[in-house]
């Protein structure tokens, strides 16, 4: 299915346009730029899936800096999972991220 490889709606080009400033800037501060597919997040274990959201939340370049809307689609694909009470540390970021609830 499609949607299960899709990012979040980042587009491809934002992200090549992260990769290419992350390069630029090595040395100076460590870039997170891989964004998550939805498949990803629905299926990796918390402990493969925590960094990479919060590598994508905290450590992006501005190009794939995930908006409150991305956010909340994750938040919606975590609840979603039958294993939500071990997430529930992401579940949290993803809520404080967005700004509570």
């Amino acid at each position: 299915m499609q949607a299960d490889f899709d990012r979040f709606g980042i587009p491809v080009e934002n992200i090549k346009a992260a990769e290419r400033w992350a390069t630029k800037q090595r040395g100076r501060y460590q870039y997170h730029t891989r964004v998550p597919t939805r498949k990803e997040v629905s299926l990796l274990s918390p402990q493969e899936l925590a960094p990479l959201l919060i590598g994508w939340m905290v450590h992006s370049p501005t190009e794939i800096i995930p908006s409150r809307v991305q956010v909340e689609l994750v938040l919606e694909l975590l609840n979603q999972r039958q294993d939500v009470a071990d997430l529930s540390s992401l579940v949290a970021m993803c809520r404080n991220y967005i700004g509570g609830q």
